[in-house]
């Protein structure tokens, strides 16, 4: 056991540096080594703290945030948790919307950051592109106030499974850099597979497969895409927190089955490495930890 860290002067600086642990039970002999980054160590438990962070202190930087101004962005939740995290340390009006297609705990997270949610009606309680054009079309209404700033996480991210595809990304330049053999697989629902047949789907995997083409996803910086079973990502995430203690939602669910596949086709010697976004603390209401 090592000493704990230095205090800090601000949870802002508690984002980052999370660990990597290397599966144990879920992988066999025949597999590549698996390690997944634990996200959730993140102060609202999930990776997009780095990105809220970094478009906010980017906004700051440019000239285009200053003090009074209100934040606006359409989030499925984790987006809109974290942004309201930040929002409320740096003393800004944080507006979000997002919707019940969503899970309640990242809603209910948003307000206890004083948040002042807008909920948009879903389709049914599935994440639909019907869904993100009325986002799309209310977040064009709000931006017209010359005080207010939309942090465009769609064209404006820091950097598994593809939303913003900010993430992938964002690894996927710095590994090509440092081995330029490295491949790279991004993940989307079987029955939202926009990024494989071109067609969109209602589904409810949180946070991913958005009905478009992200405009982050640059040709050339990934090598495939492959559409996993939303029930296998279930499945699979309730398995991790039984035999793995990972306790994480539906979309590290469909990474972990995507990484587990690779392994088994990679064999021993090799490494496949994914990530665990966010804590299962986030979908507890909902019926994934349930069934």
């Amino acid at each position: 056991m090592t000493g704990s860290p230095a205090p800090v002067t601000s949870v802002l600086e508690t984002i980052g540096r999370t660990p990597v642990v290397r599966l144990q039970r879920l992988v066999s002999p025949q597999h590549a080594d698996v390690f997944v980054k634990l996200e959730y160590f993140n102060p609202t438990g999930s990776y997009k703290d780095r990105m809220a962070l970094a478009m906010i202190e980017g906004g700051e930087r440019k000239g285009r945030l200053k003090p009074g101004m209100r934040v606006v962005e359409y989030t499925g939740g984790s987006t809109g948790s974290s942004l309201a995290m930040v929002c409320a340390m740096k003393g800004y009006e944080f507006h979000p919307l997002s919707s019940d297609a969503f899970a309640t705990e990242k809603l209910d997270t948003m307000r206890a950051f004083g948040a002042d949610l807008e909920l948009v009606p879903s389709d049914g309680g599935k994440v639909t592109p019907g869904l993100f054009d009325r986002f799309k079309a209310r977040i064009a209404e709000l931006s017209r106030d010359t005080n207010t700033f939309w942090t465009d996480q769609f064209n404006n991210a820091f950097v598994g499974g593809v939303g913003t595809g900010g993430m992938l990304m964002g690894v996927a330049r710095v590994l090509k850099q440092r081995d330029a053999a490295t491949r790279i697989v991004a993940l989307e629902p079987a029955t939202s597979a926009f990024l494989t047949t071109g067609k969109a789907g209602p589904h409810s995997v949180e946070g991913i497969a958005t009905g478009f083409f992200p405009p982050h996803m640059a040709a050339g910086t990934y090598d495939e895409v492959r559409a996993i079973d939303e029930n296998e990502g279930r499945d699979m995430a309730r398995r991790a927190a039984r035999e793995e203690g990972i306790f994480a939602g539906t979309s590290s669910g469909l990474n972990f089955v995507g990484a587990l596949r690779l392994a088994r086709e990679l064999g021993p010697g090799k490494v496949v490495a994914t990530v665990a976004v966010d804590t299962g603390l986030k979908y507890l209401a909902g019926d994934l930890y349930r069934s």
